[in-house]
Parts: C-alpha cells; sequence; structure tokens
C-alpha cells in the first residue's frame, strides 16, 4: 500500500484549528490518515451541499431512511462543546455496582459520570445520528469500557431531550481489525441491546450503521461539484488515494 508522510490537506483549516485548539490540530496534523481531520473535511463539506434534499438522502447510509432535510453537522460535540453527551443515571448505577464489586471507589466511578464526545452529530427533523470515526483500531470508552454502548446510553438520552429518533453510526476502514471486530459487534448488538442496556426502554429502536472510509470517500466525490469547498479538492482525493484509502 503507498504511503506518504504528508500532511493531510484540511479544507477551512483555521475553523478546524478554533474547533479543536491548536494542540490537537497540531498533534492531528502529525498523522497523514487522522481520523479527525479526514472526518472534518468530509462532514463539514457535505453540510454545504446546495441540495439540501440529496445531502438528505445521501446521509440515510448513517441514520436510516427517516433522515430528511434539512440536515445539520456538528464536529466533536458531547464533552467540552454543547450539546453534552451524560451517560444516563441507570447506565453510571449499574457501573457503580459492576465497579464496586471490583474494588472501585467513588472516585473511580465519578468518571463515568463524565460527558463524552462524539466526532460528528447529525441531526435531521426526526433522527438525531451520532457517527464515531475509527482508522485501524477501535477506540474504547470511559476507563476502557465498551464505546459503543456509552454512546447509544448517552445518545438516547438527548434523542429523548430532543423528541428525535436515535441512530449511531461507525466509519472504520475496510479491511482493518477494527472493521472486523466493530462489525461483528454490531452484529452482535441488534439482537441484543435490550437487554444489554436494560434501562434504557428505547434502546431496542436504535439504527445501528456501518459505512467504511472507502465507501465514503466514493460518495463525497460524486458529490464534490455540489459542495461549497473553498479550495480544489483534488490535493485532498489524491492524498487518500495514496494512502490506500480508495
Amino acid at each position: 500500500m503507498a504511503t506518504t508522510t504528508k500532511p493531510m490537506p484540511v479544507f477551512w483549516a483555521d475553523k478546524a484549528r478554533a474547533e479543536m485548539g491548536d494542540d490537537r490540530f497540531t498533534s492531528e496534523q502529525r498523522d497523514p490518515l487522522s481520523q479527525d481531520l479526514l472526518a472534518w473535511n468530509v462532514f463539514q463539506s457535505l453540510e454545504s451541499h446546495s441540495d439540501p434534499d440529496w445531502l438528505a438522502y445521501r446521509m440515510q447510509q448513517f441514520g436510516g431512511t427517516e433522515v430528511s432535510a434539512p440536515v445539520r453537522v456538528q464536529m466533536w460535540t458531547g464533552r467540552d462543546t454543547e450539546p453534552l453527551l451524560q451517560p444516563s443515571r441507570g447506565y453510571v448505577d449499574t457501573v457503580r455496582e459492576r465497579a464496586t464489586a471490583a474494588g472501585a471507589t467513588e472516585a473511580d466511578i465519578a468518571a463515568f459520570r463524565t460527558p463524552i464526545e462524539v466526532p460528528v452529530r447529525m441531526e435531521s427533523p426526526d433522527v438525531l445520528c451520532l457517527i464515531d470515526v475509527v482508522m485501524d483500531t477501535v477506540d474504547r470508552g470511559t476507563k476502557g469500557r465498551d464505546r459503543l454502548l456509552e454512546i447509544i446510553d448517552a445518545g438516547l438520552e438527548h434523542a429523548r431531550h430532543l423528541s428525535k429518533t436515535l441512530a449511531v453510526a461507525v466509519v472504520y476502514r475496510s479491511g482493518s481489525p477494527a472493521a472486523k471486530e466493530l462489525s461483528a459487534r454490531l452484529d452482535q448488538l441488534r439482537a441484543t441491546l435490550a437487554s444489554e442496556l436494560p434501562h434504557q426502554p428505547g434502546a431496542a429502536k436504535v439504527q445501528l450503521r456501518e459505512v467504511s472510509w472507502q465507501q465514503l470517500l466514493r460518495v463525497w466525490e460524486s458529490e464534490v461539484d455540489y459542495l461549497d469547498l473553498p479550495s480544489s479538492p483534488k490535493p485532498f482525493l489524491e492524498h487518500v488515494k495514496r494512502n490506500g484509502l480508495y
């Protein structure tokens, strides 16, 4: 696989730096396949699509067929940027019971009450969709817990407040260890989610979806003429192709 150590070209780099913070932005630029910057380029630009109805149709791959225009996208929200994604009381109580049995203290358990961050928050009139992004390895939740359950639990709390249904999607690199692990876990959760989050009565109705970066980037390229980009898409597309994401 051909790779490059050159930084990824970033659309609206000043805005990305402002939203991420200088340290995080600088750190991410050291990684030519930064999943954060990749997500920024793709999702931030998709929101600029000139046809809102067509964009909503495209975003159904993440949120299901109930996604409709207008679609709004926010990056890296939930922990430090509102709307916050707070774990439910039932989730924290379950963690406390298990952690206390294992010898944890209240100070240890306090971490599970903190809000969580999701890379992409997509909202349409009837659907809230939270999108996690990874590259080759699976991110873990607070203190190593199951990140998908963490996102679904907090997402259900927020979706209920908005009177919307919840969808949770994951983007990964096709063929990677993460792809195999996440795909298997999503298949399992489609059958077991209600029992794994018994304190969440709406858990069984959550839509769980998965999309590869390769698939998403092909969709993005097909829509590029309808996006309000600040510069040519060519350097970005050449970069992801050199790095095996196409």
